[in-house]
């Protein structure tokens, strides 16, 4: 199992300048074979901060998600908006973990009232 995790810093009003495209990635993303997870996130501490986390099912399935037209197209508007100035700083990085668990963590059910 991969697990992907990318954290972009956004100058003011960048994400949204690219929205659709990470929109379109992600609609299809969640369609590949081997794609388990594929979420992008706003923090909610910081609206220009964009996290990438993805699970796969192993290094070929993640090396194939390059290979899909609206990943060149997610590419290359992120390169823009790096060239732009849109992204201040970013990261990514690789987890290759053997397996997963509950963490056994339930939430109380409501009560009625």
């Amino acid at each position: 199992m991969i697990i992907v995790a990318v954290v972009f810093e956004f100058s003011p009003g960048g994400f949204d300048k690219i929205k659709e495209e990470i929109l379109d990635a992600v609609n299809n993303s969640r369609k590949e074979p081997g794609a388990q997870i594929y979420d992008w996130a706003i923090d909610i501490t910081n609206e220009n901060r964009a996290t990438i986390f993805e699970v796969w099912d192993d290094q070929d399935d993640l090396d194939k998600h390059f290979t899909y037209p609206y990943m060149d197209k997610l590419v290359e508007v992120l390169s823009q908006a790096s060239i732009r100035g849109d992204i201040k700083d970013y990261s990514a990085e690789i987890y290759e973990v053997s397996g997963k668990r509950d963490m056994g963590f339930v939430l109380p059910e409501p009560e009625n009232h």
